[in-house]
């Protein structure tokens, strides 16, 4: 048992799976288009999204982090709203 558990813990994927690579490869290609084709429909100037093309190529983990926090900065959440507002029943009525 104990060896069974060594042997998941010193588990190398990479050199056991060399199919990894290519999984790696085909989400890092899905999160490129995701990205380019969000940046391709954003409301900014062209030179904006120039700029954020140029960071995604240029510094691929930096820009596709940086874009990412940047959608979520910008994103609508207002979908949440009713998540977290009380009930109509629980709200106060204001006297007339």
């Amino acid at each position: 048992m104990i060896q069974v558990l060594i042997r998941f813990l010193t588990f190398n994927v990479v050199s056991d799976h060399p199919a990894v690579y290519w999984a790696l490869a085909v989400v890092w290609l899905l999160l490129l288009l995701a990205s380019f084709s969000s940046i391709r429909s954003l409301p900014i100037s062209f030179g904006a999204k120039v700029g954020w093309f140029l960071v995604i190529i240029l510094l691929p983990l930096v820009g596709l982090a940086a874009y990412a926090f940047r959608c979520l900065i910008r994103g609508n959440w207002s979908f949440l709203k009713p998540v977290f507002s009380p009930p109509k029943s629980a709200r106060k009525i204001a006297p007339r």
